[in-house]
């Protein structure tokens, strides 16, 4: 008699017969890793198309089970919450913020509690496909072999994902739909793509070792397909892919030889974890050093950016804790909460899945996850023998990892890996299972399919097509469309284009920036001021949006491009002297009384003083540092690095005699100014201290090794035979130089130093030789040609 575990139940649909059964296998296993594939599914085309697909299979084949009163009532209660940022904003507590947005600013909310409820719309679409895929994944009634099967293919389809992932990246290549930074991978983040391969690595352990114990060579396979994953865990920089892969082998193999209670087992299963480690150790290179496993005593978390962001994001949280700021607000609200995260970064989520869900839909939400997943993983027991527990605890662990891992990262608000751990986590059910059937809901999801795919479809016209559809795809549309229209001077047709988006997004700052530019140039001043601002307080971070708001007024309103400047010159930090330089150049060609005003800034600020004196000369220099100096007599607000370039121009600028004063009644700036200083002392005939001071504090020269201790008369006779061989020469020089034998040293020096392309140090070796003949004047001028041959070859 056959085990009753691999009997198909008499409810399973056989309506396809076992070719429609199969392509609803390939299809619940390969959608995740189409959505990956697309980018992750992180556009909205992308997004899109993995939607209406969604759709499409809800039509044909909704569920035929319900999932019982606890999990329906959870999941109903979490979409009926979700709808709260639709509600009146009056009927909650009024955060300081959005009195600040009115009453500072003139920005208009709409009346719900969620700002921007297009937006709200937009993602509720994406968080009722989500829950449409959980609900799919869990109903299914499926044989044991037909689970593994779906297993099998998802795991083999993430491998496939991993090959074409290293051969772009060895091609240096990649889709024109994947963008990330080191070049690898299909997700922008590379969390995401780690998370992803830590994942499928568990799988991957589960069918190798299956085939295995059952005799099918097919094991090597997944021996090469865990070598494939675990190199491109180590190409795509992510601590994320090496913690998931080491923790979750571990406990995977652990549990199993711990259950089996056989030494064997257990001596097996740490062999292959330190082999594991050790193949990370030799080959994870800057991914293992990611850890700082060298440094760990002085790795404290507040360092991290990520726990900077948390700090803040609590603050936020403290306005609306329980009833949040309504789906897909966080980065627009965020944005005027930072401190202690305060960086050049724009912060687009909280870095935590379970952060933003509280964040945008309160701690409510968070609870009813909470009582959903153990509603959920009630159904996964009993894990025992004959019910695939090994593939099960597998995708158990990699579920129970994916919740773990959205602590500190996003992963579950990106649709390719939501999708893949909904997938793992809904086959990690107990099958057979108890589910009832249930026409009501095959009805339900049907209605769902045709909503998918309608909308699906809309977002991948509208993305492709840049139409003005409502949400955040219309104003993605909309930003384009208006940079287009302000690079083709259509300034009437940005503001049209912008003002419908912001009816969407009334928090977009690039919307105000855009048709703010517009009005400048269509000369409606005061509607260009207004948004300008309002564009600067929504993005509070970024210099390029005053600097380019400056470039907008310098010909019309310098006034305004000069406070626009001083608000970039703000933000800048480390790069002000650099966007000053910039400033400086454009004023110059473009409005007079702006690079008057940038010139009392210059002379002002230390950090901006030089990039000022790098442009002038003549009266208009020594003015200036006579400026500089008046603000700052002792220069005690320069670094050394900015004493040493500042003392460089006005040696080769400024006025020498002055310079030689100012050392006079300023020793300790001699150290910096000694070149301009020894300069002078030469322009009025003192070679002696010129040269001097050249000794004291000239930069050691490094000059060649002597290997040998031949004599002079060896040595001349090698010279003589080699004449153009610069180490004989030197060693020759040294020589002579020890025998009292000057003058001959001279000659050796000069027989190089006169050639243009001898090494410089010969003519340093000439300098030497004056010097000790009592000449200043050409050692002076053998060791300024030596400086300016030194000069030349930095």
């Amino acid at each position: 008699m056959q085990n009753p575990t691999h009997e198909r139940p008499a409810h399973v649909h056989d309506d396809d017969g076992p070719s429609g059964r199969w392509l609803n296998h390939v299809f619940i296993a390969l959608l995740p890793v189409l959505a990956c594939f697309l980018g992750g599914a992180t556009q909205k085309w992308g997004e899109g198309i993995v939607f209406a697909f969604l759709g499409i299979y809800l039509l044909v084949r909704p569920p035929h089970f319900s999932l019982g009163l606890g999990i329906n009532f959870v999941l109903l209660a979490f979409l009926i919450w979700s709808l709260i940022g639709f509600l009146p904003a009056s009927w909650f507590f009024q955060p300081d913020w959005r009195a600040t947005y009115l009453n500072d600013f003139g920005i208009s909310l709409p009346a719900t509690l969620s700002p921007q409820p297009w937006i709200t719309l937009t993602c509720l679409g994406s968080f009722a496909a989500g829950l449409s895929w959980l609900y799919v994944v869990c109903a299914q009634q499926l044989e044991l072999r037909e689970a593994r099967l779906q297993l099998r293919l998802f795991t083999a389809g993430i491998v496939l994902l991993a090959a074409v992932c290293i051969l772009f990246w060895l091609a240096k290549t990649a889709p024109p739909f994947w963008h990330n930074e080191r070049n690898f991978g299909p997700f922008p983040n590379r969390n995401q793509t780690g998370n992803l391969f830590g994942l499928s690595a568990i799988m991957i352990l589960a069918c190798g070792q299956d085939d295995l114990r059952k005799g099918r060579k097919r094991w090597i396979l997944w021996v090469v397909a865990f070598a494939l994953i675990i190199t491109a865990i180590i190409l795509n920089f992510s601590r994320a892919g090496i913690g998931i892969l080491v923790a979750g082998s571990a406990l995977w193999l652990g549990i199993f030889s711990l259950r089996q209670r056989s030494p064997s087992r257990i001596a097996l299963v740490f062999s292959f974890l330190l082999l594991l480690l050790t193949a990370l150790l030799l080959f994870g290179g800057q991914t293992l050093e990611r850890f700082h496993l060298r440094n760990l005593a002085n790795a404290g978390i507040s360092n991290d950016f990520r726990w900077r962001i948390f700090s803040d994001v609590f603050e936020l949280i403290r306005d609306s804790p329980w009833a949040g700021i309504g789906f897909g607000n966080f980065e627009d609200v965020f944005a005027i909460f930072r401190a202690a995260s305060y960086s050049d970064r724009r912060a687009i989520h909280p870095e935590s899945d379970w952060l933003w869900l509280w964040t945008e839909l309160g701690w409510v939400a968070v609870v009813l996850v909470i009582v959903g997943l153990v509603f959920i993983f009630r159904k996964v027991l009993p894990l025992r023998e004959g019910t695939n527990q090994r593939y099960r605890l597998a995708t158990l662990i990699a579920a129970i990892l994916f919740a773990l891992h959205g602590l500190v990262d996003v992963s579950g608000h990106r649709v390719g890996t939501m999708l893949a751990a909904t997938f793992l986590l809904g086959l990690s059910l107990h099958r057979p299972h108890s589910f009832k059937p249930s026409r009501s809901v095959s009805i339900l999801f049907r209605l769902i399919g045709f909503i998918l795919l309608v909308v699906g479809a809309s977002w991948f016209v509208a993305a492709r097509g840049q139409k003005l559809l409502p949400g955040s795809v219309g104003v993605t549309n909309a930003k384009q469309l208006a940079t287009i229209d302000n690079r083709e001077r259509n300034f009437t047709e940005t503001v049209a284009v912008t003002t419908t988006g912001l009816k969407w997004a009334p928090l977009d700052w690039e919307l105000y920036f855009s048709r703010a530019v517009a009005e400048a140039e269509l000369k409606q001043t005061d509607n260009a001021l207004t948004d300008f601002q309002r564009a600067r307080f929504l993005e509070q971070i970024s210099f390029e949006l005053p600097l380019a708001e400056g470039n907008v007024w310098l010909s019309s309103q310098p006034m305004l491009a000069a406070t626009a400047w001083r608000e970039a010159l703000r933000r800048a930090g480390p790069e002000r002297a650099g966007v000053f330089s910039n400033m400086l150049s454009k004023a110059s060609l473009r409005s007079p009384e702006v690079s008057r005003i940038l010139g009392e800034l210059g002379v002002s600020h230390h950090d901006l003083a030089l990039p000022y004196l790098a442009r002038i000369s003549g009266a208009q220099f020594n003015r200036a540092l006579g400026r500089i100096l008046e603000n700052d007599p002792d220069l005690s607000s320069f670094s050394e690095t900015e004493k040493l370039a500042l003392f460089t121009f006005w040696s080769d600028r400024g006025d020498a005699a002055e310079l030689s004063r100012a050392t006079t009644q300023h020793p300790d700036w001699l150290p910096y100014a000694w070149l301009g200083v020894a300069k002078y002392y030469a322009s009025n005939k003192d070679f002696r201290g010129a040269y001097e001071l050249t000794q004291r504090y000239g930069e050691p020269v490094a000059l060649p090794r002597i290997s040998s201790s031949a004599s002079v008369q060896q040595l001349e006779s090698r010279f003589r035979a080699a004449p153009d061989n610069y180490a004989i020469g030197y060693e020759l020089y040294r020589a002579q130089v020890q025998g009292g034998r000057i003058d001959d040293a001279l000659n050796t020096a000069r027989h190089f130093s006169e050639r243009g392309n001898s090494p410089a140090y010969f003519r340093y070796l000439e300098a030497q030789c004056w010097a000790e003949k009592q000449n200043s004047e050409r050692a002076w001028n053998a060791w300024l040609a030596f400086h300016s041959a030194q000069s030349a070859a930095k």
